[in-house]
Order: structure tokens, then C-alpha cells, then sequence
């Protein structure tokens, strides 16, 4: 993929006075982005009502961070949604704007040092190939990390975070700007959210649906809620015609 097809989803609720740190903005002013604007309704309240109630408040709020993107150099839609269901709902913007990563915000500083957590359950390959273009030329190092529950298993993990570190040299990335690390760890959220407090922002792959996840949440999502800074979450790729929903 080139850069220009690795676009973003920021979801922004807009009626609550979230917005989109400059450091955010600037972090993914290299790709285009997508700012969803949605709210969250009580199920008793029509979406069509909210609509009509809060729909120009919200959009002029929506055209204000889609130009700070737009200064920043990247390209920038919108779209606004009023939702009964979050997480449902940005699966499917993402689906419809062909979005291939979401960030899920936090607070930012300049980002000058990104966490690329390295999981076997996740396709390496695309999760460096966004890295590559997320970062395209500019001064910000990469540790490429990886947690494993067993002593063990470490050869594997520097085995995996090599190819990764790979992938990165062979698309431009240079080498003073990659580093690796591997640790043993009972708690893997735990560890990544620890090295991520070094970090300023974080780069993760998604997991495929389990038993665990429906359970626990998301790894991204434990992530982001440990952490200090913004997550993107590199969306798994979807077999054509797969809206990606259960």
C-alpha cells in the first residue's frame, strides 16, 4: 500500500468538547484522515431528532478539526454520526471510508518516540508498513517491542521484532531510528502500557475476535487505558465484501 492509502479514522465525540491535540494532528498529518464526529444518545432519543436538534453545532465544530488537519499538510472528510452504539458505530464509518487504522485519543505531547508492540497474533507486515508511512522521513524513533509470558519463547519474540525491524529498513525507515526490545512478563497489558509511559504515542495491530476479547476488551483498548498517550490501532485486513461487523 502507499501512503496515501493508509487512511485514519478519528473519532471525536463533538458535543463533548473533545478534540484533537495538536500533536495529534500533526502525528498523522503525513495520511489522510477521516474525523467522525459522533454522540452517544439514550436509547429513548431518535438520532434523527438529535440530528436536527445538535447537527449544525456539531458539523461547524467538525469543519474547524478537519482544516487544523488540512494546515497540518494532510488531507481531511468528515462525518458526523448520532449513535446509540459506539463501537458499533465506528467499525462502520471505518468500513465505509475504507479506513485501515483508528486512533483512539489520549492527551499528546510532540511525539517524538512511538511503541510498536510486536504480537504474534497480529500481521507484522501491515502494522510496519503503516509505521513506514506514519512516519514517512521524519525524526521519530521506533521501538519495536514484544512481551513474552515465557522465558522460553524469548528467541522467538527478537526473531519476530528482527523482521519487523526489517520491514522497516526496506521501507526507508533508518536504522539509528529503530530499536528492539523483548521482556518476559505475566502481564503483557501491564508491560506495554509501562514501556508506553516512556513513549508518546503507541502503534498497535488489531486482534482477531476471541473468547478473551469479548471478555477483557480489546488489547488496544487495555493499552490506551493504561497508557498517557494517543493509540492507533492498525485494523486487521478485511476479505472483500467483509463489513467486518458479527
Amino acid at each position: 500500500m502507499s501512503d496515501s492509502d493508509w487512511t485514519v479514522l478519528v473519532p471525536i465525540e463533538v458535543l463533548e468538547g473533545e478534540t484533537a491535540p495538536d500533536a495529534v494532528v500533526e502525528l498523522l498529518a503525513t495520511l489522510p484522515v477521516v474525523v467522525l464526529g459522533y454522540h452517544v444518545l439514550p436509547e429513548q432519543t431518535a438520532p434523527g431528532q438529535a440530528r436536527m436538534q445538535f447537527g449544525d453545532q456539531a458539523q461547524s465544530k467538525l469543519d474547524i478539526l478537519a482544516a487544523d488537519f488540512r494546515e497540518a499538510g494532510g488531507a481531511a472528510e468528515t462525518r458526523l454520526v448520532f449513535t446509540h452504539d459506539e463501537e458499533q458505530t465506528l467499525d462502520r464509518v471505518a468500513d465505509e471510508t475504507g479506513c485501515e487504522a483508528i486512533l483512539i485519543p489520549n492527551p499528546a505531547g510532540d511525539v517524538e518516540r512511538l511503541l510498536v508492540p510486536i504480537r504474534g497474533e497480529v500481521d507484522v507486515a501491515r502494522v510496519s508498513a503503516f509505521v513506514a508511512a506514519l512516519r514517512s522521513g521524519r525524526d521519530i524513533a521506533v521501538t519495536l517491542f514484544h512481551v513474552t509470558e515465557r522465558e522460553e519463547n524469548a528467541t522467538a519474540g527478537e526473531s519476530m521484532v528482527a523482521d519487523a525491524a526489517t520491514q522497516l529498513r526496506d521501507r526507508g525507515v533508518p536504522d539509528d531510528a529503530i530499536a528492539t526490545e523483548v521482556t518476559v512478563s505475566g502481564t503483557p497489558i501491564r508491560a506495554i502500557a509501562s514501556a508506553a509511559a516512556d513513549h508518546d504515542a503507541v502503534v498497535m495491530g488489531e486482534s482477531e475476535p476471541s473468547l478473551r476479547t469479548f471478555l477483557f476488551g480489546e488489547v488496544p483498548e487495555q493499552v490506551a487505558a493504561q497508557s498517557l498517550g494517543p493509540v492507533v490501532v492498525v485494523r486487521r485486513e478485511r476479505p472483500a465484501g467483509d463489513s467486518g461487523e458479527p
